[in-house]
């Protein structure tokens, strides 16, 4: 039996309160993906910033060691839509999950919408259980904690 699409993904959306050419500047200008996307401690070890580029860095785990990931960006149409794949920076890592952004511009402000796409409806279950929503949803309220300070 194969998944439906709906049994893969998380939707998560956020209206921010800036204008959307800002909104998709820090989504994707490494001088302010670093200072909200970036959990904080986190290294970038390579950054750029264009259909097949990569972003590797690694973040302190609870243990103290350093967890590495990776963001492969595959779509990027300025302002209004960005592809890219997340996930672990390993050799056996699991599938990244697909992340389709888009930016809508409503009165001045920009309705962001993450689309995350699982491999498979287990693995989205799995990504539940350990914070996935939570986690997409502390990500925009960081990005508009960010975007209100310049």
């Amino acid at each position: 039996m194969t998944d439906t699409t709906k049994e893969r993904e998380i939707v998560v959306t956020r209206l921010l309160d800036a204008p959307r050419e800002l909104v998709f500047a820090a989504f994707t200008e490494p001088e302010h993906i670093e200072q909200w996307w970036a959990p904080k401690g986190a290294t970038t070890h390579e950054i750029n910033v264009e259909p097949g580029g990569l972003w590797r860095y690694s973040q302190p785990t609870r243990s103290g060691s350093l967890s590495p990931f990776k963001v492969q960006f595959i779509e990027l149409e300025k302002p209004t839509r960005l592809v890219y794949d997340y996930g672990t920076d390993a050799a056996n890592a699991p599938d990244p999950v697909r992340t389709t952004v888009t930016f809508e511009e409503e009165d001045g402000k920009t309705k962001v919408t993450l689309q995350l796409m699982f491999a498979t409806a287990a693995e989205r279950k799995q990504a539940v259980k350990y914070g996935a929503i939570v986690g997409a949803m502390q990500a925009l309220e960081e990005l508009a904690d960010y975007l209100a300070t310049i």
